[in-house]
């Protein structure tokens, strides 16, 4: 494993626990009987497994196919961003946003909401600017 690939393979994987972490502590913290609390916490699960999978795991097992942990980062990855812009979003569209940093929260989201883009893309198709033997698959 070369060592691009060990520091991505790694941040994915400590990423996975931190957001599991996060997710762990809106159960125990919020009311976990609202349904906005419910799909946060079902949303940060899905992510963060996937991220910590994607981190850990060579490959993945999804029912009769084998995916690489390139695919599975990449689409944690997406969700992430996803989720990430629908939160502020909402956030913003309600007030000013989950930060309270009105219009600043805007251009913060839009550059890391971006950048996760731009990273799940490389994921994806295995290394378009970034070098292959970053995403390579054993």
């Amino acid at each position: 494993m070369n060592s691009r690939k060990r520091v991505v393979r790694h941040g994915l994987a400590g990423g996975g626990f931190a957001t599991l972490l996060l997710a762990a502590s809106f159960l125990v913290l919020g009311e976990p009987t609202r349904p906005t609390t419910v799909a946060l916490v079902a949303w940060l699960v899905a992510v963060g497994g996937s991220m910590l999978a994607a981190g850990t795991r060579e490959r993945v097992s999804i029912g009769s196919v084998t995916v690489g942990w390139p695919r599975i980062a990449a689409v944690a990855i997406a969700m992430l961003a996803v989720g990430w812009a629908t939160v502020s979003a909402v956030g913003l569209l309600e007030g000013d946003g989950i930060t309270g940093l009105g219009t600043l929260e805007a251009v913060i989201t839009a550059l890391v909401v971006g950048y996760f883009a731009w990273f799940a893309r490389e994921c994806w198709v295995g290394g378009a600017l970034l070098e292959a033997e970053t995403f390579a698959v054993d």
